[in-house]
């Protein structure tokens, strides 16, 4: 693992540090944001979130009504939240070998904290999602790592816009609604190099035991590891899927 980086305002460079304000006064903006810290990779690390969600999902609602499908996008909610999958996947990297200098992508990043967790273990990271308010968040959360952390927009029907495959693709709570399979799996499938793996992590519902039977018919060999969160909660699934 590399060093963690100088997490002060003052580590930044003058070009960082204005890019970070104009971020931070956009989100201001948009939304009610709190700044925290939160332990990602064993180290305490400073994280902004959106404080109350409610709005974005009423608008979402709103938009849904309109059938306004980009607006329903941006003003998705759900990114918005850490999700127990994303500190689960944050917890199993803690034994992944080999992520110092590996190249690897976030699917679905939210506010960033899987891929986050891997750039601070050393990996060259590029997380990934479609909101663009959700990427202007985990920009912010990710100015720390500029040296090893993309953010991009992508849509998963689009995955050749990525130019690229990765060894390790990582995403977190995204395979709770079936519909979107046969649009993931080809991305998936379009991104992840050869001998690569993608590591899914999902709460043990019943669409991760819909997923597992759906991706090993779609070609894919696909094991799962339980990893408790000591929290008193249903353990956090590990999906390991390789292309067969």
């Amino acid at each position: 693992m590399l060093a963690a980086p100088d997490r002060s305002f003052a580590s930044l460079s003058p070009l960082q540090q204005r890019q970070a304000q104009q971020l931070l006064r956009r989100l201001q903006r948009l939304v009610s944001i709190e700044h925290v810290h939160t332990r990602i990779a064993d180290v305490d690390y400073p994280w902004t979130r959106v404080v109350d969600t409610d709005p974005l999902l009423e608008s979402a609602l709103r938009n849904a009504l309109r059938n306004n499908v980009d607006e329903c996008v941006e003003q998705d909610p759900f990114w918005a939240a850490t999700w127990r999958a994303a500190i689960g996947l944050d917890h199993f990297l803690s034994s992944f070998e080999g992520l110092d200098g590996l190249d690897v992508l976030e699917l679905g990043g939210g506010s960033g904290r899987a891929g986050i967790s891997a750039a601070l273990r050393g990996a060259r990271v590029c997380i990934t999602d479609a909101s663009n308010m959700a990427l202007l968040i985990c920009r912010y959360n990710a100015r720390f790592l500029a040296d090893r952390v993309a953010v991009r927009r992508l849509e998963w029907s689009q995955p050749t816009e990525l130019h690229r495959r990765y060894s390790l693709i990582l995403g977190s709570d995204i395979v709770y609604n079936p519909n979107l399979y046969p649009i993931l799996e080809p991305c998936m499938r379009q991104a992840v190099a050869d001998d690569g793996v993608v590591l899914l992590s999902e709460p043990q519902r019943h669409t991760g035991d819909r997923f597992e039977k759906w991706i090993r018919a779609a070609g894919w060999r696909c094991d799962s590891t339980l990893l408790e969160l000591g929290d008193d909660q249903r353990a956090i699934r590990i999906f390991q899927c390789r292309l067969a």
